[in-house]
């Protein structure tokens, strides 16, 4: 027999014990003067001993089980120890983002999911263990737990606002006397196995939300933006909505809807005024259930042109495509006017490169020697690209493998210039500068290469402008763990915070479970990250296939080992109540 099975027996017999013993102790006789023994020797005669001796057996039975009750109900043992097999319970919490919806008494679903999971873990047995685990997969391996460990990792839960929750792997563990609880609202589309015992914890709420808010150019022209809000009533009233979007340079702009229950509403924003930088969009009105998507950000980039001024002999391609980048302003300009030429952003020099470095940052293709470049020293004849940096700004998002050129400069890159593009004997091709002026220069002539042939070229002329007009990278996403495109990323929010990182494959992971806008950097290069719920299934906290099934009391007579400590509790009050009244009857001592 197993050393928990024994405890129950054990604590039994030694309760039993003390009890004996203190009926056993007698209390020294009482020492009294009397005149005469005539009276005492007649009482003598006269008293029945065995009514006494019966009296003081059924007092000490009453008073036995009154102890072994009292202590059985605190201690609660498993009632399945004579068999060594103790209890196991499963506790699945759904803490998907629903669960943070507020209910009629001012808690959330997840208050009230937390406090039915401490009601099933306070109604078992001493013996008895529990495994929690939650829909999002917090806990990377959960394990059986006596009660007060496994309330203590009950408490280390939170809700989690991220996609997919899934019911975890948990039934797969062969344990005998084993029972299953699901403590859920029911939104979430969950497959729940067969075997377990649902408790809902839905109740319906008011909620609306922000289920989608986008940036985009206005087609024909790249310098103005407009921001696409979409709200979603949830409620399932008619609600009144105060949506205002806001961001840096002048005023919010704000629109109250009328919205029906159950309804979507589309609104567009003409939001070119705003500097660039963050945007957020908000809504607000009376008694909304649910906070995470009642606001959601985006990034608003630079709306002014780009002038772009190209020095060139004539290269049609060039030009074009040139002309065709969102917000550029290209402008011809003579080898001749560079140096007096103060209204361009970013230059563009093919076979040229002036004395004295530019001042703006400048992209040349095959240009001559320059005492600001990097010296060449002839030309190594036919080569093509065999390697190139894949998460530098300008060769992001690029495939440079069929990139073939007939006359190359031979190019002596010395640290700290980075070399973005190599050929088999890793000569460089395409270098860039490390720090100060930005310039990126090309090794060779774009009429002795196939790369204006190649759907890449428009890509990389592109990043060549964003990267030296420090123009951001913008990646949208919902609460969750990403997985970056950058090595060694520090990401930090809005107010300069850290968020912490790891790097897993020449990738960052980050966990970013706060909608908000997010910077990630990576040496030259930075990436924005909006991170929105913008889910109608979030929104939609109502949407429950529980909702015809109200929260039901926990039940404390399960299908296995019922513990029916409360009934023991009564059955000792019964007891001390016979004891007083046979007591006081006499008929016990």
């Amino acid at each position: 027999m197993t050393a928990p099975a024994v405890a129950p027996f054990a604590l039994m017999g030694a309760v039993a014990l003390t009890v004996l013993l203190l009926y056993l102790l007698k209390p020294s006789p009482r020492r009294l003067m009397v005149s005469s023994t005539l009276i005492w020797r007649r009482v003598l005669r006269a008293r029945n001993r065995a009514p006494d001796r019966l009296r003081w057996w059924i007092s000490l039975l009453l008073a036995m089980l009154i102890a072994l009750a009292v202590s059985l109900a605190l201690t609660r043992p498993a009632l399945d120890a004579l068999g060594g097999a103790a209890e196991r319970i499963v506790l699945v919490l759904d803490n998907s983002a629903t669960l943070a919806a507020l209910t009629s008494d001012g808690r959330t679903r997840w208050e009230h999911a937390q406090a039915r999971a401490r009601e099933i873990i306070g109604s078992g047995g001493a013996d008895s263990r529990y495994l929690v685990a939650d829909t999002q997969r917090s806990i990377a391996s959960p394990r059986f737990e006596e009660a007060a460990t496994a309330l203590q990792t009950l408490a280390g839960l939170r809700v989690m606002p991220r996609p997919d929750p899934l019911f975890p792997d948990v039934l797969a563990i062969r344990e005998p006397n084993l029972l299953a609880w699901f403590i859920t609202d029911g939104v979430a589309a969950i497959q729940i196995p067969p075997g377990v015992e649902t408790r809902s914890v839905f109740q319906i709420a008011d909620n609306v939300g922000i289920t989608a808010f986008d940036v985009r150019a206005v087609p024909g022209d790249a310098r103005r933006h407009q921001a696409f809000v979409q709200v979603l009533n949830a409620s399932p009233g008619a609600k009144r909505v105060e949506l205002q979007v806001a961001g840096a340079g002048r005023s919010p702009m704000t629109r109250t809807l009328d919205m029906l229950g159950g309804t979507v509403a589309s609104e567009t924003f003409d939001v070119s005024r705003f500097s660039s930088g963050p945007l957020r969009a908000l809504v607000s009105t009376p008694r909304d259930a649910l906070a995470a998507d009642d606001v959601a950000y985006a990034y608003l980039p630079a709306s002014r042109a780009i002038r772009v001024g190209l020095v060139s002999a004539g290269d049609a391609a060039l030009e074009r495509t040139l002309r065709l980048l969102p917000r550029a302003q290209l402008q011809l300009v003579s080898p001749q006017r560079v140096s007096t030429s103060r209204g361009v952003d970013v230059w563009v020099f093919d076979r040229y490169a002036p004395a004295q470095p530019p001042l703006a940052p400048a992209l040349l293709f095959r240009p001559p020697r320059a005492q600001w470049l990097p010296a060449s020293h002839g030309d190594v004849g036919a080569t093509a690209v065999t390697s190139w940096v894949r998460d530098h700004p300008v060769t992001v998002d690029l495939s440079l493998r069929d990139v073939l050129a007939e006359h190359v400069l031979a190019i002596r890159a010395e640290a700290p210039v980075q070399v973005l593009a190599s050929d088999v004997n890793r000569r460089p091709l395409i270098l860039a500068s490390p720090s100060g002026l930005r310039w990126v220069e090309v090794a060779f002539a774009l009429q002795d290469s196939n790369l204006p042939l190649q759907a890449g070229f428009p890509v990389f002329l592109s990043n060549v402008v964003d990267w030296m007009m420090g123009e951001p990278l913008a990646l949208k996403s919902q609460p969750g763990e990403l997985r970056l495109p950058l090595t060694g990323a520090q990401v930090v929010d809005l107010q300069g915070r850290a968020i912490a990182t790891r790097e897993a494959l020449g990738t960052t992971l980050v966990a970013l479970d706060e909608p908000g806008l997010y910077t990630a950097r990576a040496g030259e290069r930075r990436l924005r990250v909006a991170v929105n719920v913008s889910d109608p299934s979030v929104t939609a906290v109502n949407a429950s296939r529980l909702a015809d099934h109200p929260p039901a009391p926990v039940s404390h007579a399960r299908r296995w080992n019922p513990t029916p400590w409360r009934a023991l509790l009564l059955a000792a009050t019964l007891l001390l109540v016979l004891e007083w009244w046979s007591y006081n009857r006499r008929l016990t001592v």
